[in-house]
């Protein structure tokens, strides 16, 4: 009688990308995330600007200003990151909290423009600075889909990423007697 013993052993290899080194990336700024970040950035300091009129602010103007300011920081600091290629040496999931700084900061950006929207009667200003922050509400929005279909190829890496699989198969034959 001869029983035959398999064993097999599969070794999948995924090739995961390198941090680039820290330098300048000229083409990023070409690319479509650069431009929308430049583009936040200058629509920022346009309805930052546009809602400096002092007596505005107990009338919402102090929440335009906050979500003017505030994006116009953590952008710069986000290009900044994403420029220089210090985004991919930083521990964390950074695709993942990008994505959720830009849902947060859309939805920000979308209750100061209504608010701006509500009192641009009061000043030419306001009503500027209304129509800026839906532009900036629209780019904002544009660029957490990006960020979103990113963070997709970061959750299901299979369909982007190159893998090299090997299969290794050993057969055993053993013959074995019985004994009387």
């Amino acid at each position: 009688m001869t029983t035959t013993y398999e064993q097999t052993t599969v070794t999948q290899t995924t090739s995961a990308g390198v941090a680039p080194e820290i330098r300048p990336d000229v083409n990023y700024v070409k690319s479509i995330p650069g431009l929308l970040k430049i583009a936040e950035i200058i629509l920022s300091i346009i309805v930052l600007i546009c809602s400096s009129i002092v007596y505005w602010s107990p009338l919402g103007g102090g929440w335009v200003q906050f979500v003017a300011a505030t994006a116009l920081i953590t952008t710069i600091v986000l290009f900044i990151l994403h420029f220089m290629h210090i985004i991919h040496r930083l521990p964390g999931p950074w695709v993942f909290i990008e994505f959720i700084y830009y849902c947060i900061i859309t939805v920000c950006w979308l209750i100061a423009a209504i608010v701006a929207a509500a009192r641009g009667v009061y000043a030419d200003s306001i009503a500027a600075a209304a129509f800026f922050a839906f532009v900036a509400t629209a780019v904002f929005a544009i660029d957490t889909f990006f960020n979103y279909r990113g963070w997709q190829v970061v959750q299901h890496p299979a369909a982007s990423s190159t893998a090299n699989t090997t299969t290794t198969t050993t057969s055993t034959a053993y013959e074995t007697r019985t004994q009387y």
